[in-house]
């Protein structure tokens, strides 16, 4: 007589492939752009910058190999299973916390910046992981081939590895880049006299004293991590000047705020795209570090450093240059 199919264990490979792929997906994601994941280690407290950018890729690995290894469908019952299990609830945890704290905003990260999803949303989604371990773990079987253990062995130090080839921590960047250094008037008197009934007033005076000015798009994806970034930054250091000069759809103004933490840092919604320009430059975001108008660094997000910042601002102001 033909062996009828064990229906049961077909649904555990099927279930266990489909959890390894999310988990290969959500690991992938949070590689490009990384530095959103790296700095919300920083702001949790767990890691410094230095360290952040081995955490956020040891746990991107980490993701990977649970999802190899339910691909493999290897001891799902005795470790596999309870691995991905306890991470699913590790991070309800985390995202429940978030939620009580912060509310149900922003995007939790789960699956980086592709798919953006509400801390709700992902602990609803990781709700249903941990349904189908359960499912897995009732209906699969104990039978392995002879071999599995090396090739788990091997799918674990990849994917362990896999991170930081695909994304490498750049050592040398990361100590050593500076923001350009440069000598000009920053045209700030726009920002007040700008006819545009749209603009919000600015709510202190920046043409005086040292400032760290950033002009950011409500819509550009690099001005959304140096957002989360200043947020980090002015959580660690809250003397640090920052003014945020932001430009895009009213409607995305408040959400944008709260998203990224930036209700406590002076701010204003800025219309009118020549006055801007003339301000930023062509390139979004742009930081600049200005001293009694006198712009004298200006770069990215990545430029920003607590500690070149606060050396910065020791440095006594110069009020005497035009």
């Amino acid at each position: 007589m033909k062996a009828k199919p064990d229906f049961a264990l077909i649904a555990s490979i099927a279930l266990s492939v489909l959890l390894g792929a999310v988990f290969l997906y959500s690991g992938y994601t949070k590689l490009y752009p990384i530095e959103p994941f790296e700095y919300t280690f920083v702001d949790l407290g767990v890691a410094s910058w230095n360290t952040a950018p081995f955490v956020a890729r040891l746990l991107v690995g980490l993701e990977f190999a649970c999802g190899g290894l339910l691909i493999l469908h290897f001891r799902l019952r005795r470790l596999t299973i309870p691995l991905v299990a306890s991470l699913l609830v590790i991070f309800c945890i985390y995202l429940t916390g978030i939620l009580l704290t912060k509310g149900n905003s922003g995007n939790c990260g789960c699956f980086g910046e592709y798919l953006p999803m509400t801390p709700l949303q992902a602990i609803i989604k990781n709700v249903g992981l941990l349904l189908m371990c359960g499912l897995i773990y009732a209906m699969t079987r104990p039978a392995e081939w002879r071999y599995i253990k090396y090739v788990a062995i091997l799918i674990c130090l990849t994917a362990l590895v896999l991170p930081y080839i695909l994304n490498p921590v750049n050592l040398e960047d990361s100590r050593n880049f500076q923001p350009q250094a440069v000598n000009y008037k920053a045209p700030l008197h726009l920002l007040y006299e700008t006819r545009n009934p749209k603009n919000s007033m600015p709510p202190i005076e920046v043409r005086q004293g040292k400032f760290v000015i950033a002009f950011l798009s409500l819509t550009c994806p690099h001005c959304k991590i140096a957002a989360q970034k200043i947020h980090v930054l002015h959580k660690q250091n809250p003397a640090i000047p920052f003014y945020l000069v932001l430009n895009g759809k009213r409607e995305l103004y408040e959400p944008y705020l709260k998203t990224y933490g930036l209700e406590d840092i002076p701010h204003e919604l800025f219309f009118g795209v020549d006055e801007y320009v003339k301000m930023a430059g062509g390139n979004l975001p742009q930081i600049l570090w200005v001293n009694n108008s006198i712009v004298e660094k200006k770069g990215g997000y990545f430029q920003l450093t607590r500690a070149a910042l606060e050396a910065w601002l020791a440095q006594p102001s110069d009020t005497t240059r035009r």
